[in-house]
């Protein structure tokens, strides 16, 4: 069978670019694919027409995997172990809690939402499957962070830029957050993310003992809340969804 150079390059480009830890230029495509920079300049700017990426300029223009891109694979994802264990667990959270429940992974230092459930009755808007989330302004994204095998290399990239008057806004305060969600096991973002939201998040891991998602309640907050209760079923559906996937602990 003749293969396609211009499918087969657009492939490639989209794997090396899902798969990088930061975040690529035209001259980093064209130099590890070995390919001419007028061939990658236009399949680069076609899948960002068509969302499959998106561009970042902060002097110089950037690609990340785009909302498209996570689209298509969410329907691969809903076969995925991680996925096809967590379902059942997050809709009997959500429903015992009566709250959205969110599953989450990183990916080039942001996160990104790879399973929702939400409440019998909805509150407010949540993230949709595909949406981009900050690490250090959400419970999932500190969860995630805190076991995290590349924590070092992710904490250098945050642009410490607040959402809320609540947010973490240096690396030190981020540090002393991440000792105390590592003792807890779990994390939770007041009002850091939007000034109406409180939630609650705890690591998932997989059978190599590494950190692969985070599942998180998001509601309104509320003053008079005692989030207690909430937190130790965050964590035992965690550990559950870790166990399921071969996590020994």
């Amino acid at each position: 069978m003749k293969v396609n150079r211009t499918v087969q390059r657009t492939v490639e480009i989209l794997e090396l670019i899902a798969s990088s830890d930061c975040e690529l230029t035209l001259s980093d495509v064209t130099k590890k694919l070995d390919i001419p920079k007028t061939s990658a300049f236009d399949i680069l700017e076609t899948l960002v027409h068509m969302n499959m990426l998106y561009t970042k300029e902060n002097g110089i223009k950037t690609y990340k995997i785009g909302v498209k891109a996570y689209s298509i694979g969410s329907n691969y994802s809903k076969t995925s172990l991680l996925l096809n264990v967590a379902e059942p667990i997050i809709k009997n959270l959500a429903k015992t809690t009566d709250l959205a429940i969110l599953i989450a992974k990183e990916t080039s230092g942001e996160i990104v939402v790879t399973l929702k459930q939400e409440p019998e009755k909805k509150i407010i808007a949540t993230p949709n499957i595909g949406d981009r989330l900050l690490l250090h302004t959400t419970s999932i994204g500190k969860s995630i962070l805190a076991f995290s095998h590349k924590q070092e290399r992710l904490i250098e990239k945050i642009d410490f830029c607040p959402q809320t008057d609540k947010s973490i806004t240096s690396k030190m305060d981020l540090l002393r957050e991440i000792e105390k969600i590592r003792e807890q096991g779990c994390s939770i973002s007041n009002r850091e993310n939007e000034d109406y939201t409180f939630s609650i998040a705890a690591p998932i891991f997989d059978h190599r003992g590494y950190v692969t998602a985070a599942i998180g309640t998001l509601r309104l907050y509320q003053e008079s809340y005692n989030p207690t209760c909430d937190i130790e079923l965050v964590k035992l559906a965690a550990d559950k969804i870790s166990r399921l996937q071969g996590y020994k602990g």
